[in-house]
């Protein structure tokens, strides 16, 4: 499929607010509803759109700090840690890297006791480094035709 510049703007506006009404797009991008609707559908197929999903204010929810924590893995325990983390609830993010540490991850913790209980949970299975955020600067791109 080719992402022209209507589907760029089409997926600029669902970036934005993924409950827009067709008919609001529609206007946005100068074609029918029913064309919106079968680009999407269409995007949606090919995994372009893979979802949809609220965004959450962790800091609302009671999860003051948001933490960066990377991993330098123990021999032999990188599998182990893989399914483990999946079980871990403060971690929304799990990457895995080149060079030094084998996993970053992104996570929310409610003050500094739940920051270092998460730290000795993940402990066991390496040497760590934990960064707190400050400030996000880029949060949620809206991605467009100019990427």
């Amino acid at each position: 499929m080719n992402i022209d510049k209507l589907n760029w703007l089409i997926l600029e506006a669902l970036q934005n607010n993924a409950r827009m009404p067709l008919t609001e797009i529609s206007k946005k991008v100068g074609l029918s509803s029913p064309s919106i609707a079968e680009r999407i559908q269409k995007m949606e197929d090919l995994g372009i759109i893979k979802g949809y999903r609220a965004t959450l204010d962790m800091e609302a929810l009671g999860y003051l700090l948001g933490v960066y924590i990377s991993i330098k893995i123990r021999f032999g325990r990188v599998q182990h840690f893989e399914e483990f983390i999946k079980t871990v609830p403060e971690i929304c993010e799990c990457h895995k890297l080149t060079g030094h540490d084998c996993m970053l991850m992104k996570g929310y913790v409610k003050n500094p006791k739940h920051l270092e209980d998460l730290n000795g949970r993940l402990g066991d299975y390496g040497e760590l480094t934990t960064s707190l955020i400050l400030t996000s600067i880029v949060e949620n791109k809206v991605y467009d035709s100019a990427f």
